[in-house]
């Protein structure tokens, strides 16, 4: 007795159980390809603002530096014009402050001082909001301390004054 096998349905069953298979695996790649190109677009976007975060930190650290390399110029030149004590060095400063920071600013980098006593006090404000403020304290003979140096970002969003959620409520 002769017996036949021909493929038949079965055949058939298991080449759509592999064309479905393959179509899932198919979508389940392309989804992964677009998450990932999708990531990667952020991940760039992300480092490109961080990029510039930190330039404009060392836009407001050199303009900082800058600025005290030509004070302690100006400390030295009245030295040696014969100008020693403290508050007429500090007068000095003062009397040329404007130009200092004119001159030690980078571009989009704007700059304040104020001198009080014999205490030096700028702040320097990038475009992107990175703010260094730096205190002087110019003192006899010359000489200067930097009291404070401080680089810090500025809020970038402001407060609109609605809470979201004050958390459970006390009740009596």
């Amino acid at each position: 007795m002769r017996r036949s096998y021909s493929s038949g349905s079965r055949g058939n069953m298991r080449n759509g159980l592999l064309s479905l298979l393959t179509v899932v695996v198919t979508l389940c790649l392309a989804t992964a390809a677009v998450l990932t190109v999708s990531t990667a677009r952020a991940m760039d976007a992300l480092a490109q603002r961080q990029a510039n975060m930190a330039q404009e930190g060392y836009d407001a650290e050199r303009a900082g530096q800058t600025t005290l390399a030509m004070v302690d110029d100006v400390l030295h030149k009245a030295v040696a014009s014969g100008v020693t004590d403290a508050k007429s060095l500090a007068a000095r400063v003062e009397s040329q402050a404007n130009g200092i920071l004119v001159e030690a600013c980078p571009k989009d980098t704007t700059a304040t001082y104020e001198v009080t006593n014999t205490t030096l006090t700028c702040t320097f404000t990038t475009k992107g909001g990175r703010v260094l403020n730096m205190v002087v304290q110019i003192g006899d003979g010359g000489t200067y301390e930097v009291v404070s140096w401080k680089l810090t970002a500025a809020p970038q969003s402001e407060d609109t004054g609605e809470t979201l959620w004050t958390g459970p409520t006390a009740t009596d």
